[in-house]
């Protein structure tokens, strides 16, 4: 794992629900120097597969309702953003898998000068993981976890120098809330150090060298499951053009568990995302990885490579469509199971106001595994209402 935030590494379609981009400029209210701005979205769907099973499929229609409000404020060159987010589900034909998740950021950016900034990020999540979903523990209900992180990012040099530097830290604590000991074995520590210099090759494209070490550290005593990784990257970021921009990182990444009964990982690992804009109103975003994920059961890890490609079209003002085809290959390692999911989405937005759109999104997910009982198919159909002042 890179310096991230712990996440599923399948996102699962019955608990957090990809739309299309919804085009609602949100207004704000003025307390005390302080813009506030709430915002609401209702999602009204249906899933024909919530457990991910390969058969005997449950389905069930779904209701999210998502409100969040974000309070902002400026001092000079600094900034300031608190932001709580709830999510509250209501699967109606299984309503043990019902839950109500709650997300606090603060976000401090810090012009110390022209050549100093600072970013600072704190962060506590209560979330679920949804029964069946990749790496999710078997039980009666969805498992419940907190996620306390805490980050900063320091960046040296001017916006136009030759060379600038960021070094960032990170630091998450993965703890479950329920289901007693069953997911014991998967709480741990994160920390993270990450730096990267960049130096200004073209006008608008500079190269980078990244170092990124990791210390995973489970909780359980008896786990063997602590490791440290190390990812070397070079590339380059772009800009060249009104059509193009992007990022692509290329190196050799090693996973050094502390326990010999564990098998040490190292190869390539890369990281690329390309923006091309052959017309203002629309573009095409392609985005590929390789990392190693943490092991999930039995394995000692899960080499993971992911492709996607995704159009976003405006029709007019209002009109708006979305479509998406994603690729995942998970190769277990110290087993003999490997994991292709591929999945398709299309969306329909439309601005029905400035303060007010509505999003209808159809995605479609199919997991072929060579393990019994793993593979399956998804279809998902959500209607979604995102308002705001």
């Amino acid at each position: 794992m890179e310096i991230k935030d712990l996440r599923l590494a399948v996102v699962g379609l019955c608990g957090v629900y990809a739309t299309s981009a919804l085009a609602i400029d949100p207004a704000s209210v003025e307390m005390n120097g302080i813009d506030v701005i709430p915002q609401l979205s209702v999602q009204i769907g249906h899933n024909d597969n919530i457990f991910s099973t390969e058969t005997n499929e449950t389905s069930s229609t779904i209701t999210v309702v998502n409100p969040s409000v974000q309070f902002v404020a400026e001092k000079e060159n600094d900034a300031y953003r608190v932001t709580y987010d709830l999510k509250i589900g209501t699967l109606h034909d299984s309503r043990a898998d019902d839950y109500v998740d709650h997300t606090l950021t603060g976000e401090a950016v810090l012009e110390l000068n022209s050549r100093n900034r600072l970013d600072l990020t704190v962060g506590l999540a209560k979330i679920h993981e949804d029964r069946g979903s990749n790496n999710a523990a078997t039980g009666a209900k969805p498992a419940r976890y907190t996620d306390k992180s805490l980050s900063g990012l320091y960046r040296y040099g001017a916006e136009g120098a030759k060379g600038n530097l960021e070094v960032a830290a990170t630091y998450v604590d993965h703890t479950y809330d329920n289901l007693g000991s069953l997911n014991d074995s998967r709480e741990r520590e994160n920390l993270g150090l990450d730096a990267t210099f960049y130096y200004r090759v073209a006008p608008k494209t500079r190269a980078l060298f990244e170092v990124r070490a990791e210390d995973i550290d489970y909780k359980l005593a008896a786990s063997d499951l602590d490791n440290t990784e190390v990812k070397y990257l070079a590339g380059v970021t772009w800009d060249a053009t009104a059509k193009t921009s992007g990022t692509a990182k290329i190196g050799y990444q090693n996973k050094d568990y502390d326990s010999a009964s564990r098998e040490d990982q190292d190869g390539a690992s890369w990281e690329i995302s390309a923006r091309w804009s052959p017309r203002t109103y629309s573009t095409f975003d392609l985005m590929t990885s390789q990392e190693y994920e943490e092991a999930s059961g039995n394995e000692d890890g899960i080499d993971t490579e992911t492709y996607s490609l995704t159009w976003n079209h405006s029709w007019d003002n209002r009109f708006s469509t979305q479509a998406m085809l994603s690729h995942m290959n998970e190769d277990y390692i110290g087993l003999t199971r490997e994991d292709e999911t591929d999945t398709a989405m299309v969306g329909f937005n439309y601005e029905l106001k400035r303060w007010l759109s509505v999003n209808l999104a159809y995605t479609y997910k199919d997991k072929d595994s060579n393990a019994a009982t793993e593979s399956e198919t998804q279809n998902l159909f959500m209607l979604t209402f995102q308002g705001s002042l």
